[in-house]
């Protein structure tokens, strides 16, 4: 399965619709999220007949500012659960047909007076632990401040707030591939800034119901975002079932350097002061240090036992 998310910016402009046709044909998505459409819902059948979807649900534009769409195609079971100006959000039906999970259509407020206002619905819309969620669209803000070039620097306090109601929605973050940054205001000069405002985030339940979840960061000619595609799969594919499942082996525990590799990992997060990010940031981290450090180990263990030998 595959949702492509993009904030078009005025989907009125036959530039933008052959644009968005266009990627519709590349990549084959079966839920598309639009933002910034500008469009009222009378006017977006003719949307809905090209790209050939199935479902079409709008949300109107308050003056010439904001509007949403989203379209799925016969292949997805989805039925619209709510909406606001600022989300809509649809009960999807996973490949197999026995367990549901929710997406969610989001997009920040531009406004950053009015920013904490988004949080609050973002925060609003969590359902309990045992249910799959996906969030995607354009959050209008930033993590870390490695995800910005050029401009003013962002306030600490901006961010904190954007990863406070992540975490407190249990949403991890799904990385990217290609470019990091998906929007830019295309100057020339140097007041040229480009940001990452674009992202997908997910539970674990969601994640445990997509063994294999990745974004792509694609591009389009009529709007200072760049689209992402979410594509999902249910079963492992071949190349990822080789790979050896990690797994903490107790007999580390005995080793005298076992409590130093978790240490190092801690505290050198906490030095670049990344202490605030998600806890399987840090768990995955320490993952990667465990399956290093055992390498060298069974290495060492290796010559020893062939100098006895």
């Amino acid at each position: 399965m595959k949702t492509l998310s993009w904030n078009c910016r005025r989907l009125g402009n036959p530039r933008t619709v052959h644009d968005l046709c266009h990627l519709v044909k590349e990549n084959g998505p079966n839920v598309i999220f639009l933002m910034e459409t500008k469009l009222r819902g009378e006017k977006c059948d003719s949307i809905n007949r090209r790209v050939r979807s199935e479902g079409c649900f709008v949300v109107d534009p308050e003056g010439r500012k904001g509007g949403l769409m989203l379209l799925w195609d016969q292949s997805v079971e989805l039925e619209i659960l709510n909406y606001s100006n600022r989300h809509i959000n649809a009960w999807v039906t996973n490949e197999e047909g026995n367990e549901r999970w929710l997406l969610t259509g989001f997009y920040g407020q531009p406004e950053t007076s009015l920013r904490e206002e988004a949080w609050k619905l973002l925060a609003s819309l969590r359902l309990n632990d045992g249910v799959g969620w996906c969030v995607v669209g354009d959050f209008n803000e930033i993590l870390t401040h490695d995800e910005k070039v050029g401009g003013k620097q962002r306030q600490e306090k901006q961010m904190n707030m954007f990863r406070n109601v992540l975490e407190r929605g249990g949403l991890f973050y799904l990385g990217w591939r290609g470019d990091k940054f998906t929007w830019s205001n295309k100057h020339d000069n140097e007041t040229f800034t480009k940001e990452r405002l674009d992202r997908a985030v997910a539970n674990l339940r969601w994640k445990e119901i997509y063994k294999e979840g990745w974004v792509e960061v694609l591009t389009a000619k009529c709007s200072d975002h760049k689209p992402l595609l979410l594509s999902m799969n249910q079963v492992l594919s071949i190349a990822w079932r080789r790979r050896r499942m990690f797994r903490y082996e107790a007999r580390w525990s005995l080793e005298e350097d076992c409590e130093e590799v978790i240490k190092n990992v801690w505290t050198t997060r906490q030095a670049r002061g990344d202490s605030a990010k998600s806890l399987q940031k840090l768990l995955e981290d320490s993952k990667g240090a465990f399956v290093k450090w055992n390498k060298h180990l069974e290495n060492d263990k290796g010559k020893i036992l062939k100098e006895k030998t």
